[in-house]
């Protein structure tokens, strides 16, 4: 994928009313193992996260206040129900998409992918289970978060 839609995602899914309502199939996984979805299928299915609350004001603050706090994190953009973050590796500095999504029933869909590559070594799998642990959401379906 080129630069440029990299910058032209983020883009479409603030300005686009039709991902606030629809199921979201671009937040599905190429069929490269470097990425999880909670919309995906098979190995690349992950859980959404969940909270006991359906305040999608209070879960924004509280996903934004999370994500802050990240090394290595940059949150790109956010709006009422859209959160995307960049992750950056230390060393090599190969960059990784996260992308959040509010639903006013208090679940969020999550989509963490890498931009490069083809392996990711179960990294944005593991990233969304810290983010799951470090929000108190015991959702997890995943027996290997370490």
């Amino acid at each position: 994928m080129n630069k440029s839609a990299h910058y032209i995602l983020p883009l479409l899914l603030l300005l686009s009313s039709h991902w606030l309502h629809a199921d979201v199939p671009e937040l599905t996984c190429p069929e490269s193992p470097n990425c999880v979805s909670s919309l995906a299928s098979g190995k690349q299915n992950i859980a959404a996260l969940s909270f006991d609350q359906s305040d999608t004001q209070g879960i924004k603050k509280k996903l934004l206040a999370t994500l802050q706090n990240w090394p290595n994190a940059e949150i790109l953009s956010s709006n009422d129900q859209i959160i995307i973050t960049v992750f950056t590796t230390p060393w090599l500095k190969f960059k990784d998409d996260l992308i959040l999504i509010i639903r006013p029933n208090g679940t969020v869909d999550v989509r963490s992918s890498s931009r490069v590559g083809y392996y990711d070594f179960g990294t944005n799998r593991r990233r969304i289970e810290k983010l799951r642990a470090a929000l108190g959401d015991k959702t997890s379906t995943d027996a290997e978060l370490k």
